[in-house]
């Protein structure tokens, strides 16, 4: 059979093509080889961290953080009308629940608005329990109670104000609330300082830690 040479150019470019597909499928199984390896690389730390908390945690002991996220002020009529959002975040960060809480401030809230968020300090698969936030109101007090506050859930609360005085604000800045809890009650991100805990925790189970 005779073979011309345009036969023998398609002949030989077919090997090549197969050749640079083989290649392009090699260079693309590699990169989502290292997702998957660092997919589960992180949900080994995420369990370990987990699992290190477990054992070390105490029995009750709340973690809470909170500030003023945005604040505006306006002069209208020679007095000064700020409006700002503060946010809190109470993290149960120990091994038991906590029945109730209860945050304290010495201001009347009643007219701010409030939107509350539930939410697992470290991510589980288990559905997060929601426990029940209820307002209270008097003169110049605000007591927000939380009840049925399970481990590793956390509670954020986020009161707007649209028209305060100057003087709310700088109550908000630097008033910290008063928190009843069981066990120990402490500032801190509830997140953060449960990661960090969690690793070093994982350390001293490996001696890696003092």
């Amino acid at each position: 059979m005779h073979t011309t040479g345009r036969d023998r150019q398609v002949q030989t470019a077919e090997p090549r093509r197969s050749a640079r597909l083989r290649s392009a499928r090699r260079g693309f199984a590699l990169p989502r080889a290292l997702r998957w390896l660092a997919g589960g690389g992180t949900l080994a730390a995420a369990a370990g961290i987990f699992l290190g908390q477990a054992l070390f945690a105490p029995n009750h002991e709340l973690l809470y953080r909170g500030a003023v996220s945005a604040a505006h002020c306006v002069n209208i009529e020679e007095r000064d009308a700020c409006s700002f959002v503060y946010e809190l975040s109470v993290g149960n960060t120990g091994k038991q629940a906590q029945e109730r809480v209860r945050v304290a401030w010495p201001l009347d809230m009643q007219r701010w608005h409030l939107e509350t968020r539930i939410a697992d300090i470290v991510g589980s698969a288990r559905p997060t329990p929601q426990p029940q936030v209820r307002p209270e109101f008097g003169p110049d007090k605000t007591v927000y109670t939380i009840d049925g506050l399970m481990p590793n859930t956390l509670v954020q609360l986020r009161m707007s104000c649209s028209v305060c005085t100057r003087a709310q604000l700088q109550a908000m800045r630097t008033a910290l609330p008063a928190i009843e809890a069981r066990g120990a009650v402490s500032e801190g991100d509830p997140r953060v300082s449960t990661l960090w805990r969690g690793f070093t925790n994982l350390l001293r189970v490996f001696g890696l830690f003092g």
